[in-house]
């Protein structure tokens, strides 16, 4: 069953050991596949389950159980690969992952503390029979289930009694100043419901990705496979613009992964809220498909042009058939935002934090706004592929859009190495290492912010280009020039997306290379054949449906 479900999606491969261990309980139901026994070393704790496991690669235990027919079993306890959101939690807090079947769910924690996954804190329905009492904390901490049942009781019992007398205080008070009762917050309500239809034949099937403001699951549609991206009523805001995003008549391109419609709902009735429903590529994220595949040169080049061309769309004020799609940054640019369509080429999503920018257009009325102070321009998504005016925070504000613009095309440049970072013909002489994402062979899988200032601001490096890169094409050092002109540290002489574009289309093309489009000979310098020299790095209830859907340690 657990096979099925993909569960080896919600446990990726260890990448990096921090200094301290923590100490888990480890259990493996039979028939579980994908063991996490290489995460840690086991240690002797009797001579029967549960045992007990050092973690090698974290300080985060996780815990496991199926909820079926009113009763908990744990299926797997152990230790993480890495600290992901969640594991600064000192408890084991279960939220449901899965639903294998109408009748059972899956629920998953993480958690920060020493034997924190003996037992979870919560678990509807509550007190069930089937608790998993011969894995609770009483073979670690000595303490007996019953006693923890009665604590958590009493607990929940003196929570309850607070509640109500402080309704009550509020109540009386609000009398004796002769004012209203406070009233709900605007989105705690269900006016926002009213705009949102119901979809009864949408199924969820497993969670593929989560992140602050929303969980991503792969689902289906009558029939098609899409991506169902949920909202809890508090990050209402989010939805709200990331939906408008999507809504822009002009919004429709290969390259830009597919709105389908909004909705509510969720994957059980306690968990009811706003949804998008986006198109779904099961091949999964370009990272993922990087840590699994090498290419040839073409299907490279393919990953690499098309992942320009969404960009460049993106970036593009235009009006076509009547209908006006303004310029997009997208701000949160990453190889774990892109998706592998079947063919092969790529899909740019997650528009969370996608700005429209101003242009020479006057836009209509209905164009989404979002506040365009000098804090909401700064912000940005993952910290790895920040630009460097972003991280030492001198944005050219009197230009943010060119500059938003400028700052994605350096996160295309990173994503374009690790691309070519996979790329067969590259590495003639060998095959090409393991995958790493960008700095990460200088900085390890999870940089601070402090590291990546200095290295890509202070020192200003870039990750490592081979020497037989520049040898490959047929234009000496030109994919060095590519990358090194679109990463460069002075946001001004970085190409645009649509230059970008036009060189790999060239070399895609070398018969047309001469034919660059006019006007393009200042944003986009033609290119020169230089040395091949490079630097080396220094090292230091709902539906329920099942499917498989491709997912790696990209969660780093």
């Amino acid at each position: 069953m657990l096979g099925t479900l993909g569960l080896w999606a919600l446990l990726p491969k260890a990448v990096r050991a921090p200094p301290s261990r923590r100490t888990c309980v480890f259990f493996e139901a039979p028939g579980v596949r994908g063991s996490t026994k290489t995460l840690g070393k086991l240690l002797d704790a009797g001579p029967g389950p549960p045992r007990v496991i050092r973690c090698l690669y974290s300080h985060c235990c996780f815990g496991i159980w199926n909820l079926t027919q009113d009763q908990a079993q744990v299926e797997m306890q152990g230790c993480r690969d890495s600290d992901e959101p969640g594991c600064e939690s000192p408890r084991c807090d279960p939220s449901p992952r899965a639903q294998p079947s109408p009748s059972s769910t899956l629920f998953t924690c993480s958690c920060g503390t020493d034997f924190c996954n003996a037992n979870y804190s919560h678990l509807p329905p509550l007190g069930s029979p089937g608790t998993p009492g011969p894995q609770g904390p009483q073979a670690i901490a000595g303490e007996s289930i019953w006693m923890a049942l009665v604590l958590l009781g009493l607990f929940l019992l003196l929570l309850l009694l607070g509640s109500i007398i402080l309704a009550l205080l509020q109540r009386k008070a609000c009398r004796v100043r002769g004012g209203p009762a406070p009233e709900p917050e605007p989105d705690a309500g269900r006016d926002w419901s009213a705009e949102l239809p119901e979809l009864p034949e949408l199924c969820f099937s497993q969670v593929i990705r989560e992140g602050g403001h929303a969980v991503v699951w792969a689902g289906q549609l009558q029939g098609e496979l899409v991506a169902i991206k949920t909202f809890p009523l508090r990050a209402m805001a989010q939805f709200r613009a990331e939906r408008a995003l999507y809504e822009l008549p002009g919004l429709q391109h290969d390259h830009i992964v597919r709105f389908i419609t909004a909705s509510r709902g969720g994957p059980g009735p306690q968990h009811c809220g706003p949804l998008l429903v986006l198109e779904l590529h099961p091949k999964g994220s370009l990272c993922h498909y990087l840590t699994q595949h090498t290419s040839d040169w073409g299907r490279s080049l393919r990953m690499a042009l098309s992942l320009a061309q969404g960009l460049a769309f993106l970036h593009e004020e235009r009006w076509q058939d009547g209908q006006y799609k303004p310029g997009i940054a997208h701000r949160d640019l990453s190889s774990q935002n892109v998706l592998i369509r079947e063919d092969g080429s790529c899909a740019i999503g997650d528009l969370g934090l996608a700005l429209v920018l101003p242009g020479l257009t006057p836009p209509p009325t209905w164009v989404p706004t979002r506040p365009q102070g000098p804090a909401a321009i700064m912000e940005a998504g993952t910290q790895r592929y920040m630009a460097p005016e972003l991280l030492d925070k001198t944005l050219d504000l009197q230009d943010w859009g060119m500059a938003l613009r400028r700052a994605d095309v350096y996160s295309l440049a990173l994503l374009l190495w690790e691309i070519l970072s996979r790329c067969l013909d590259l590495w003639p002489d060998s095959r090409p290492p393991p995958f790493q994402l960008a700095y990460e062979a200088e900085l390890g899988s999870t940089p601070t912010t402090c590291e990546l200032w200095t290295l890509a601001v202070a020192e200003r490096r870039r990750p490592y280009i081979p020497p037989t890169w520049c040898c490959f094409a047929t234009d000496p050092g030109v994919l060095r020039e590519i990358l090194e002109d679109c990463w460069d540290a002075d946001p001004e002489a970085r190409l645009t997306a649509e230059c970008v574009q036009q060189r790999l289309a060239a070399l895609a093309h070398p018969q047309e290379a001469h034919l660059f489009p006019e006007g393009c000979s200042h944003s986009c310098p033609p290119l020169g054949a230089e040395d091949c020299l490079s630097t080396p790095p220094h090292h230091p209830s709902p539906l329920i449906c099942h499917f498989s859907i491709q997912q790696g340690p990209c969660f780093r």
